[in-house]
C-alpha cells in the first residue's frame, strides 16, 4: 500500500469537505429574490418541517459519517508515520470501516444534480463553489479507496500473530471487522472485535426489517415526497411523479437514474432479501454461489437508494420564498427515509454463510 499517496488524499478529503461544507452549494434567484444552500442545510431544512428522524438520518449520511471515516483513516495514516504501532489504532481503524457504508457523499452529489434538474424550469440557477469542492471530494475519496489496501493497512496497524500450533478446522474464526482468521475465541485478537461463527439471530432479525420495509414502502410510494409552492399555487409529487417529470423532455436520463435509486433498488433489496431468507428456511441446495452473488450485490446498490432523500432535503432548503416559490417534504419521504434505513439494517444483519449451511456445504 502506498502509504504516503493514501495519507495526501486522505488530507485532501479533509479539505475539500471543509469547503463543501462552508461554501455553497448552489443558490437560486425568483422574481429578485435568492437563496443558497450549503451540504448540511437540508438537515436544518426537514428538521423546520418536523421531520428530525429524517433530519438526523441526513445529518449522520452526509456529515457526520463521511468526516467521522475520513478524520479516522487520515489518523491512522499519520500515526502509522510513527515508529510505535499505539493499540488504539485497531479501534479506529474499525470505527472508520464501520462507516464506509453509511458515508454517502456520492450518493448526495447525485442527488444535487438531480435537485438542479428539477429547478432549471422555476429559477435562475448558480452553482457555488461547494457542489465543485464536493464533485473533488468524491474523485478524492474513490482514489483513496483505489490506493489503500485494506488488508495492508490492517498489517500495518497489528500484524497477524504467528500460532504455535495448528488449530484444528472446525476453531477457525474470522472476524467481519479486520478480516482476521484466527482460533475461537470470545474477541478478535487485533481489533478487539466481537467474534460469532454466525451473526446471531440473523434470519430472525433480517425478516422482521424486510416486513417494516414492505409495510413502509406502499405510503413511500403512495404518499407525496414533496409539495412545490409556486405564485400562491400548490402541486404534489410522489416518488414515481417525479420520475415521470423528470422524463419529460431531455432528463429522462436522470429519470432512469431516480427510478432505479428510488423505485427499483428498494423493492429488488426486499425481494432479493426475501428470496435468501426463503432459499434459508428450506434449505435449498442449488445455485449457491448465485446466491451469495446476489447478497453482494444487494450489499452494493443499498446505499444509493437514499438519492431521493437528498434531493428532498436540498430543494426543501433551497426553495424557501414564501408564496413566490416553496418546497415542502411530505410524508412519502419520511416513510421512504424509513424504508432506506431499514433495508440496509437488514442487508447487514443477514449472514450469508448461511446459505452454504443450510445446503450442507460447510462441512466444518
Amino acid at each position: 500500500m502506498r502509504s504516503d499517496a493514501a495519507l495526501a488524499l486522505a488530507i485532501t478529503a479533509l479539505v475539500l469537505f471543509l469547503l463543501a461544507n462552508f461554501s455553497p452549494l448552489m443558490a437560486i434567484d425568483v422574481g429578485g429574490r435568492g437563496q443558497s444552500v450549503r451540504l448540511g442545510s437540508g438537515v436544518a431544512g426537514l428538521a423546520d418541517h418536523d421531520l428530525a428522524p429524517l433530519a438526523v438520518f441526513v445529518l449522520a449520511i452526509s456529515i457526520l459519517a463521511p468526516l467521522g471515516r475520513v478524520v479516522a483513516l487520515g489518523y491512522v495514516l499519520f500515526r502509522l508515520r510513527g515508529a510505535g504501532r499505539p493499540h488504539h489504532l485497531a479501534p479506529v481503524l474499525r470505527f472508520a470501516e464501520r462507516m464506509r457504508p453509511w458515508a454517502m457523499l456520492d450518493v448526495f452529489l447525485i442527488g444535487a444534480l438531480i435537485a438542479l434538474t428539477k429547478l432549471h424550469d422555476l429559477a435562475a440557477i448558480n452553482i457555488g463553489v461547494g457542489l465543485w469542492a464536493l464533485g473533488l471530494l468524491v474523485v478524492a475519496l474513490a482514489a483513496f479507496d483505489m490506493t489503500a489496501d485494506r488488508r495492508a493497512l490492517w498489517d500495518q496497524v497489528s500484524p497477524p500473530h504467528r500460532l504455535s500450533k495448528q488449530p484444528s478446522p472446525g476453531s477457525w474464526l474470522g472476524c467481519r471487522e479486520c478480516g482476521l482468521v484466527q482460533p475461537l475465541a470470545s474477541h478478535c485478537t487485533r481489533c478487539r472485535a466481537r467474534l460469532h461463527q454466525r451473526k446471531p439471530q440473523s434470519v430472525h432479525r433480517c425478516a422482521a426489517l424486510v416486513v417494516t420495509g414492505l409495510v413502509l414502502y406502499l405510503p413511500a410510494n403512495l404518499y407525496p415526497v414533496l409539495t412545490v409552492i409556486s405564485f400562491g399555487r400548490g402541486t404534489t409529487a410522489t416518488i414515481i411523479g417525479g420520475v415521470s417529470e423528470l422524463m419529460t423532455g431531455s432528463d429522462w436520463p436522470l429519470a432512469v437514474i431516480v427510478f432505479g435509486a428510488s423505485v427499483a433498488v428498494p423493492l429488488l433489496k426486499l425481494v432479493g432479501l426475501g428470496s435468501l431468507l426463503l432459499s434459508t428456511r428450506l434449505r435449498w441446495r442449488r445455485r449457491l454461489a448465485d446466491r451469495t452473488r446476489l447478497y453482494r450485490l444487494i450489499e452494493l446498490v443499498s446505499r444509493w437508494s437514499s438519492v431521493d432523500i437528498f434531493v428532498t432535503a436540498l430543494l426543501t432548503a433551497l426553495v424557501t420564498l414564501g408564496n413566490l416559490a416553496t418546497v415542502e417534504p411530505g410524508l412519502g419521504i419520511l416513510a421512504f427515509g424509513a424504508v432506506v434505513f431499514v433495508t440496509m439494517l437488514a442487508t447487514e444483519s443477514f449472514d450469508p454463510r448461511l446459505i452454504w449451511d443450510a445446503a450442507g456445504a460447510n462441512h466444518v
